[in-house]
């Protein structure tokens, strides 16, 4: 698994998110969500920078730690 998809599974897990919960907070549908956490494989799709850092910010990590840059 990438280590962005990786992360950002992990970290709304522990914030308590579903990923339809998360969709909603990010104002996209959960298909597109769930692609995210799909990077990598045949459904996995990028987000856009903008999304990222919405992504950071409602899960309140920084981006460097998505991309694998900090732990």
């Amino acid at each position: 698994m990438n280590i962005f998809s990786e992360r950002l599974k992990n970290e709304r897990k522990i914030k308590g998110l579903s990923q339809r919960a998360m969709a909603s907070r990010l104002g996209i549908s959960q298909s597109t969500y769930k692609g995210y956490e799909l990077i990598g494989k045949a459904n996995g799709r990028e987000p856009s920078i903008e999304m990222i850092i919405k992504i950071a910010t409602v899960l309140d990590i920084e981006t460097d730690y998505l991309f694998g840059i900090k732990d």
